[in-house]
């Protein structure tokens, strides 16, 4: 695929931003990732970053699971469907958020087109999972209480077009949950071009707070809350910002995967207090290196293309 032209609303680019990777779109606001050479997109997720590893059992797991209770707490609370709810995760990935949803009894579906990671958190986590694209229509008899899509939104080439098809399975009032890298944290001013969540370019689109809000309203979504918090990939995020003033320049979840050195070890525990204090602190100015938002559907017909 090339990306030359806005994935959000299709805007081309200015003269004056010719020479540039990401462009800020003049029209909606909206950071996204130029790609004027054609670029295989299977491929691009062969890589060791996204590689399946089983880490259960693992300090990670713990993290991602914590985090995920705390989502599916703040869920309940803001909920106005009876529970258990009902739950589509769209790029469910390995299937550890659709997991503690269901141990909480909540009627359980994902979306996961990479079909090993499909596999995985089918035979290792036991949720029902579908493997390959959505091309629009009802999941599962639609009518589900929640949507989630965590860490998906900024990979797709059509971001809004499917949004727009997906609210078609969401009832009124149930509750659309979006967690993307936060493009105006600090973490990601830190780092520049180093930070770990442009990842380029796999991320299509880089959002911040003001822009997903208003384009989520645009669908008739309302805002009710916002989250900027993650332990994993907020602190994790700003550890390699700090470590690439240091001159580091891989990817710190690759290298984590695959080569745990104590030369690369030693310098993340070193820096792990200054990365928590400066993410906690960023969270004060909502500059947390991630934007968790919580959106209330209050369309009474779902939208269509």
């Amino acid at each position: 695929m090339k990306q030359t032209i806005c994935p959000v609303c299709n805007t081309g680019m200015e003269k004056t931003q010719k020479d540039k990777i990401l462009v800020q779109c003049n029209s909606c606001d909206v950071t996204w990732t130029y790609i004027g050479n054609p670029v295989n997109l299977e491929e691009l997720y062969q890589d060791e970053v996204y590689k399946v590893v089983d880490n259960r059992n693992s300090i990670f797991e713990k993290i991602i699971f914590w985090e995920s209770e705390k989502i599916i707490e703040k869920t309940e609370m803001l909920s106005e469907s009876k529970q258990p709810l009902k739950i589509l995760d769209f790029g469910s990935g390995k299937g550890h958020f659709l997991y503690k949803c269901q141990q909480k009894g909540w009627d359980c579906h994902g979306i996961e087109t990479a079909k090993d990671r499909a596999d995985f958190s089918r035979e290792k986590y036991g949720v029902n999972v579908s493997d390959g694209f959505y091309e629009g229509g009802l999941v599962n008899g639609g009518n589900f209480d929640v949507i989630a899509l965590l860490h998906v939104l900024e990979h797709l080439p059509d971001p809004k077009g499917l949004l727009k098809k997906l609210l078609q399975n969401l009832k009124t009032n149930g509750i659309l949950i979006i967690e993307v890298p936060n493009i105006d944290s600090w973490q990601s001013r830190v780092a520049g071009e180093n930070w770990m969540h442009l990842d380029l370019p796999k991320h299509l689109s880089h959002w911040n707070g003001e822009v997903l809000a208003l384009q989520m309203e645009q669908l008739g979504l309302v805002k009710l809350c916002r989250q900027n918090f993650s332990f994993h990939l907020g602190v994790l995020g700003m550890t390699q910002a700090l470590l690439s003033r240091l001159g580091f320049k891989k990817n710190i979840i690759k290298e984590l995967k695959n080569n745990k050195r104590i030369s690369l070890l030693l310098p993340i525990m070193l820096l792990l207090p200054a990365s928590v204090f400066l993410e906690l602190l960023s969270l004060v100015f909502g500059k947390g290196g991630i934007l968790r938002i919580y959106f209330k559907n209050i369309n009474s017909q779902t939208p269509h293309i």
